[in-house]
């Protein structure tokens, strides 16, 4: 009887173990509450789906190819199709689709991203994303913008940029001002940081 107890005791233990790391799996397979949106892109990997539920990973990898409809393996073994997701963080960038973009101009082009993803390029108070597309035979980039991360994501427009920034006087001069960048998309980009980031350019004279 004596010898039965520890053999007991260890039973109950292993019991114990093989039940805890079962809850802790199905804790972690389970969506997480779509409360990170104030804070995307901080996470390593997740994905947002078109319920609006989103999904967290450890790896997150876009796949393409001449005979393969570009798409999302999750984990190296999850596939996820574009259709699926409205946004999604891979570790390097974030990236909405065309759903969340006010725009008529439908892209199929999967350049780094998912077809007619837009792939956000500058965040803070004036989100920027960037997205391709095919003029004709050649492709170019559309940029899009964003008044923080629950405003409406609109096509980018001299005025909708003034309309958005106009509350920074040093960023609308800058805009307004006559300096010459190549290519022309890196004046709005450095418009964006200082809108984002005013104390880095506040005047030290």
């Amino acid at each position: 009887m004596k010898k039965s107890i520890p053999a007991l005791a260890f039973l109950c233990m292993a019991v114990y173990i093989l039940a805890a790391c079962s809850t802790s799996q199905n804790t972690v397979n389970q969506p997480l509450p779509d409360t990170d949106k104030g804070n995307l892109g901080t996470s390593s990997c997740y994905v947002i789906r078109t319920d609006g539920s989103t999904q967290y990973y450890s790896t997150l990898k876009l796949v393409t190819g001449v005979f393969t409809t570009p798409h999302l393996v999750a984990d190296g073994k999850t596939v996820i199709q574009a259709k699926e997701v409205m946004a999604y963080q891979d570790g390097k960038r974030y990236a909405v689709s065309q759903k969340l973009l006010t725009t008529s101009k439908a892209s199929f082009v999967a350049d780094e991203t998912l077809p007619g993803f837009a792939v956000r390029v500058a965040r803070g108070k004036l989100n920027i994303y960037s997205r391709k597309y095919y003029n004709g035979n050649t492709s170019k980039t559309e940029y899009f913008l964003q008044a923080g991360d629950e405003g409406e994501i609109i096509a980018y427009s001299p005025e909708a940029m003034k309309e958005l920034i106009k509350d920074n006087n040093a960023a609308l001069d800058y805009f307004n001002s006559k300096t010459r960048i190549s290519p022309k998309s890196r004046k709005m980009m450095v418009t964006a940081d200082m809108y984002n980031n005013p104390a880095q350019y506040i005047s030290k004279n």
